[in-house]
């Protein structure tokens, strides 16, 4: 049986002032970062053939991205809005793999993406706060791909 932590109280208190207090941008992150802990939580469960806290990690980061979902307008957003939306579906329809066939590839490419998009909220909500600059967030990306080929090539293909 897993020790109580005594401090439990006071961290549940804490994430939610945290929540309570977030900016709508500060919000996505929560979000995204939770997606990710929950797909961390699903692979161990897979690894450890656990079916209930598999579904149940697989599923709360499911639901986590179609609330995602809902935040994008496509009736007033633009081709990026509506990609944004495409590859949060692709995630839960991936998601959904994931959990019926019991596959960490499928949670690997989701935790992938979503590491991707929250990177690029991080760096607009930086750049909108003066913390960083558009040339900063373009070279950082740069470097994250020459440090990753397959990023690379995503790039070289999208021209």
């Amino acid at each position: 049986m897993t020790p109580i932590n005594p401090y439990n109280k006071y961290i549940k208190q804490y994430q939610a002032s945290n929540i309570n207090t977030a900016t709508p941008e500060k919000l996505m992150i929560l979000l995204f970062d939770g997606a990710l802990q929950f797909l961390q939580k699903a692979k161990v469960a897979i690894e450890e053939k656990n079916l209930k806290e598999r579904s149940t990690n697989i599923e709360n980061a499911r639901k986590i991205i179609r609330e995602l979902m809902r935040t994008i307008d496509l009736e007033n957003g633009n081709d990026v809005s509506k990609q944004l939306f495409r590859l949060y579906n692709k995630m839960a329809m991936n998601l959904i793999k994931a959990n019926i066939q019991k596959n960490s590839a499928k949670i690997d490419e989701v935790i992938e993406d979503i590491t991707n998009i929250r990177w690029g909220f991080q760096k607009a909500i930086e750049i909108q706060n003066g913390i960083t600059t558009i040339e900063e967030a373009m070279n950082e990306q740069q470097n994250l791909q020459n440090q990753h080929p397959a990023l690379k090539e995503d790039n070289d293909n999208a021209r």
